[in-house]
């Protein structure tokens, strides 16, 4: 998929509404979210911009320019994850794994309680 693909994909178009959003509603100025955000105001004119060409947008710009605007990016990101599982046909989020340690740390755990023991007796 190429960027005019990904540009116009649900999910980034997604990202650029709730950005677009909570730009509306902070009261800031496209020049004081480019110094909050360190990003320049050319790069937030393009995203904020309805008329502008869509744009890809990376997940380190949104949570900088969430951030700079006080919003949790958590919420953004738990709201598109939200969107596109709706889009799947799925219903609701999954059930996190609990991650498992790799083997190697496994067996220096192993080891390392084991030589305590013996150091012990």
């Amino acid at each position: 998929m190429g960027q005019t693909e990904q540009a116009s994909s649900p999910i980034n178009l997604d990202a650029i509404r709730l950005i677009r959003e909570a730009f509306a509603a902070s009261g800031m100025t496209q020049a004081e979210l480019s110094r909050a955000a360190e990003m320049p105001r050319s790069t937030l004119a393009n995203i904020l911009s309805p008329t502008a060409r869509s744009r890809v947008i990376h997940v380190g710009q949104m949570v900088k320019i969430a951030v700079a605007m006080g919003v949790d990016p958590r919420a953004w990101v738990a709201e598109l994850e939200t969107l596109e599982r709706r889009r799947r046909g799925e219903s609701g989020p999954r059930r996190a794994r609990r991650p498992t340690a790799p083997q190697v740390q496994r067996r220096a755990a192993r080891s390392r309680s084991g030589s305590a023991a013996s150091a012990e007796e």
